[in-house]
């Protein structure tokens, strides 16, 4: 997946999840542009990092709008956030043990897991809302 064919406006039509995405893409983008340049590892790493921590803070806001919204999908996503999660921490630690270079292949895989997330579950989460009427 080429990161400049993504869609930064994937709308879920929540705006706070909708600017929570943006954020993220643009963090993708960024880390592209360091990869692109043959940049430093230690600063491909540092961005690395800091999208894994915004995407657990992402996450437990859409768990927690979704909980106290008493969206039926709630598990499922959840289950979905630990996959997600998973792949980057392991991402991460691989790449401050031994020394991973981050490279277009294991972005591409971030931005794959970010791309299919909010085009499929939290896509089903903001129709639902919508719906449904709880905004």
């Amino acid at each position: 997946m080429d990161l400049t064919a993504s869609n930064p406006e994937m709308s879920v039509g929540v705006r706070i999840l909708d600017f929570d995405h943006r954020e993220m893409t643009e963090a993708l983008y960024e880390i592209q542009r360091a990869v692109t340049a043959d940049a430093d590892p230690r600063r491909t790493g540092s961005l690395l990092r800091k999208l894994a921590e915004f995407s657990l803070t992402h996450f437990a806001l859409e768990e927690g709008m979704m909980a106290a919204t008493r969206f039926p999908g709630l598990a499922r996503h959840r289950l979905e956030h630990h996959h997600i999660i998973g792949k980057m921490k392991t991402l991460v630690s691989r790449h401050q043990r031994s020394g991973l270079t981050l490279d277009h292949n294991s972005l591409r895989l971030v931005a794959e897991l970010h791309a299919a997330h909010v085009e499929q579950d939290d896509l089903r989460y903001g129709l639902w809302l919508n719906a449904t009427g709880k905004r």
